[in-house]
């Protein structure tokens, strides 16, 4: 009798467990596929040759993935970057100037503020910033999968603008800034940070 009341309870919290988890991702996927649906793009913040590192070029990094760590950039700095969206291989021939990111590093912060050009949104951000070229995963080792870096925002409704403050910083750093961005017509009622 126990072991079929065991049975019975490890049953059912196999059921509800599996269909709550299918709903998430139905949910997920059904985000993905509206974003898809509207032309989305992945973008990467692009820093000048000399700061710039593509992600394919780095021989610490071994990856499949385009884009670029920005640095190292020290204290008492104020510079803006560009933004490209679809900018395969970094290539930037290939891709589209979609916005800017604004970066200011002063007194042990960091202030990142992602702003669109007229026509494009963000619907998805990430943020990396740190002391060493790449964010690392739990098992040590080095990545450049957005949804590593250890700040980021979903923004469904989309939005021009997205910032962010990042505290206790010290140091050379390293900025990885990634986006989901998508064609967008700035609203009254946008989300607009």
């Amino acid at each position: 009798m126990k072991l079929l009341l065991k049975l019975i309870i490890i049953s059912s919290f196999a059921f509800f467990s599996s269909c709550s988890k299918e709903e998430l991702n139905n949910e997920n996927n059904l985000n993905r596929e509206l974003k898809d649906e509207k032309g989305c793009e992945t973008a990467f913040a692009y820093g000048k040759e000399d700061e710039a590192t593509c992600f394919l070029n780095d021989q610490d990094l071994n990856s499949n993935r385009w884009g670029w760590s920005i640095g190292p950039i020290t204290e008492i700095h104020n510079e803006s970057y560009q933004i490209y969206q679809a900018a395969g291989r970094c290539l930037l021939e290939n891709g589209t100037l979609i916005g800017t990111l604004n970066v200011v590093y002063e007194d042990g912060y960091v202030l990142v503020d992602f702003v669109a050009s007229e026509g494009f949104g963000f619907f998805e951000t990430h943020l990396y910033v740190g002391n060493e070229k790449y964010p690392r995963k739990r098992n040590g080792q080095f990545t450049v999968a957005p949804g590593q870096y250890p700040y980021s925002h979903d923004i469904p409704e989309g939005t021009s603008n997205d910032p962010y403050k990042v505290d206790d910083v010290e140091g050379e750093i390293y900025i990885i800034a990634h986006a989901v961005v998508c064609p967008f017509k700035k609203e009254e009622n946008n989300n607009v940070n």
